[in-house]
């Protein structure tokens, strides 16, 4: 039998402990000591999971019998009553409850008395509780809140809810190297491949198509859908540590005519004093105007006239260009300046600006990157912050543009712990900049980036000092139900099977159960069949990768037998099965 067991004092119940004698276990000396309540298995108001709470106990200080003629009644029909016949002192309320439903429980006076002395009788108990608690898909969102959501968006939303706390989508990281070489080693020692499989942008500030990574090849992406996985994605956004070196090195009008007579020389003292912060990463823009057909651009050494490059020598431009210093550029141009030439075209300004090389963090303690400042046009970090999304959008562009929807899930763990603070850049000004951040991003990618292949991931943050957070912190943190599609948590348990119902229940009363809740990243793989059994069966789980030494392995979380027995669970979905 499941009990759902809270103590509740007599003062909540307005009994009077006066004449309770708790410590009373001589059953023949009980005169002269009336039968009092001590406690009940429920807190009045409380909201209770209708198939966890079948047997409501009600302790008394004395030795008690029920009288049949004075029925207890829940909202008015009697229920079945006894008596524990083990210590004489309980009262069991049997009850069978329906899910969203108030209930009022009554014990009327009379209805309890004290078995040795039947004139003895125990004053009347009335509580009130509910089940308005766990998923009730008639309250929840049928639609994702941007109304123009691709087909395909709108699909897997659809299917999500419709599964929503009846099956679980399998999930692991492909690995935030553009791959799933994770994703594949749990196929392989698992059994089945996840329905979702987690991408990130983590490595953004490096890629490009000449780079060990490339973002706009979504050949990867591609394969895991069409195979029958939902992609996921993360982005742990690197912003530079500090403020990148900017400069005007010249400025005018400079025409460049056909005959390549024309130049601009930068190598005096106040140039080499500004080049001298040039470092490889660093780039150099020429705004031009009057640009013809056939116009071509030039940048050379500033005092041999040599190209610092062949490449240099001679390029077609159709306005404005820019050059990236490499690491063999770097002594001639502080040593020996520049000069900028080219042939149909008219320079008005030269510059140079560093984005600190390669040293760019998402940590929120080592960075001068201020969060308030990406949503101010004209300061640094909303520069940095516009290139990089848009960087971003032209990636999830292509995979619009292919059908592929997107789980997406931007500035997670935002808040980190509401006590000890925040661990990512966008989180350290506090939840106001947060939900400012969120909506901006909404913006951009939505309404002008034209991205409507994306559902909105809010991952949420629960603890405070370690210890679950007030539910009012997470009230103040929530950018709010029109701006997310799904809430997520991210949770690494201490050993795998464990059930954090605890933590859905926040999730879940946070949206006022209108949002579906999942399990966005984890370690260790959560009990399935409790959370189940629950009523808090996550809509999808995530496993963050483990890759020592660059290869897939089981180091801190689950082995191939967890995984084994969770993709062959009937509760939980695979690749393909969700469909």
């Amino acid at each position: 039998m499941k009990t759902f067991k809270y103590l509740f004092g007599a003062a909540l119940i307005g009994l009077s402990l006066t004449a309770c004698s708790d410590d009373n276990d001589d059953y023949g000396m009980l005169d002269g000591i009336g039968v009092v309540t001590r406690s009940i298995s429920l807190e009045e108001g409380t909201s209770v999971r209708a198939e966890k709470l079948t047997r409501i106990t009600v302790d008394y200080n004395n030795i008690i019998a029920v009288n049949a003629q004075a029925p207890v009644t829940l909202n008015g029909t009697p229920v079945t009553v006894s008596v524990n016949p083990d210590d004489r002192k309980q009262l069991f309320i049997d009850v069978e409850l329906t899910p969203y439903t108030d209930y009022t429980l009554e014990i009327p006076a009379g209805a309890v008395y004290r078995s040795d002395d039947p004139t003895v009788e125990c004053e009347a108990v009335t509580l009130s509780f509910d089940t308005n608690t766990g998923i009730n898909k008639s309250v929840m969102a049928q639609n994702l809140i941007n109304t123009k959501a691709t087909a395909e968006a709108r699909n897997v939303y659809s299917r999500l809810l419709n599964l929503y706390g009846a099956k679980q989508l399998s999930g692991a990281m492909g690995e935030v190297g553009w791959s799933t070489a994770y994703s594949d080693f749990i196929a392989e020692q698992g059994g089945a491949y996840p329905a979702v499989v987690g991408f990130d942008y983590l490595h953004m500030p490096y890629s490009g198509p000449n780079s060990w990574i490339n973002y706009m090849d979504i050949s990867v992406v591609k394969g895991v859908w069409e195979a029958g996985s939902i992609p996921a994605f993360t982005w742990h956004w690197n912003v530079p540590v500090s403020r990148p070196y900017e400069a005007t090195l010249w400025s005018g009008e400079q025409v460049m005519p056909a005959d390549w007579s024309g130049f601009i020389q930068i190598n005096d003292d106040a140039a080499k004093e500004a080049l001298a912060n040039v470092t490889a990463g660093t780039v150099i823009t020429v705004k031009t105007k009057d640009v013809n057909a056939g116009a071509q651009g030039s940048v050379k050494n500033g005092s041999t006239w040599a190209g610092l490059t062949s490449a240099l020598e001679y390029f077609d431009i159709t306005g404005d260009y820019t050059v990236t210093v490499t690491a063999d550029m770097v002594d001639a141009i502080k040593t020996d300046g520049i000069i900028i030439s080219g042939h149909d075209y008219t320079a008005t300004e030269v510059s140079i600006a560093s984005a600190g090389g390669s040293d760019v963090s998402f940590n929120a303690q080592a960075d001068q990157f201020d969060a308030d400042n990406v949503l101010i046009p004209g300061t640094w970090e909303n520069s940095v912050a516009e290139a990089d999304v848009a960087k971003v959008a032209a990636s999830l562009k292509l995979l619009q543009d292919a059908g592929i929807p997107v789980l997406w899930r931007p500035f997670h763990e935002a808040n980190g712990d509401f006590v000890w603070g925040a661990w990512f850049w966008w989180g350290k000004k506090g939840p106001q900049t947060v939900k400012k951040l969120w909506s901006w991003l909404y913006d951009k990618l939505t309404n002008e980036y034209g991205l409507n292949n994306l559902i909105w991931v809010w991952t949420a943050d629960y603890s405070a000092e370690g210890q679950l957070a007030d539910m009012s912190r997470l009230q103040d943190a929530y950018p709010g139900n029109d701006k997310v599609d799904i809430i997520g948590a991210d949770i690494y348990a201490d050993s795998p099977f464990m059930t954090r119902t605890d933590i859905f229940d926040m999730l879940h009363n946070l949206s006022g159960g209108t949002k579906m809740v999942a399990l966005t990243e984890c370690g260790n793989l959560l009990d399935v069949e409790q959370a189940f059994e629950d009523g808090a069966l996550w809509a999808y789980f995530m496993c963050w990768y483990e890759t020592p030494d660059g290869k897939p392995a089981f180091v801190n979380y689950n082995n191939a037998s967890v995984w084994q027995s969770v993709l062959s669970n009937p509760l939980v979905l695979n690749q393909g099965e969700w469909k």
